[in-house]
């Protein structure tokens, strides 16, 4: 593939702008009124768990090469 390195420095420029927007957005968000205290590090076990779950229902090996 010719240009490859091209394509990669672009594509990280433009997912670094995209990260800081998004960041930036959820920086003013009042999570103590989405989420109570002390339930954000249940619903990252839970996030956690599930990944999990998921990972050993599938038979297929991890990542995109089959």
């Amino acid at each position: 593939m010719r240009g490859w390195k091209t394509a990669v420095l672009n594509g990280s420029v433009l997912g670094l702008m995209g990260l800081g927007e998004v960041l930036a957005h959820l920086a003013g968000v009042n999570w103590h009124q989405i989420l109570p205290d002390g339930i954000a590090g249940l619903v990252v076990v839970g996030l956690g768990a599930a990944n999990l779950v998921l990972r050993h229902m599938t038979d297929s090996p991890a990542g995109w090469r089959h």
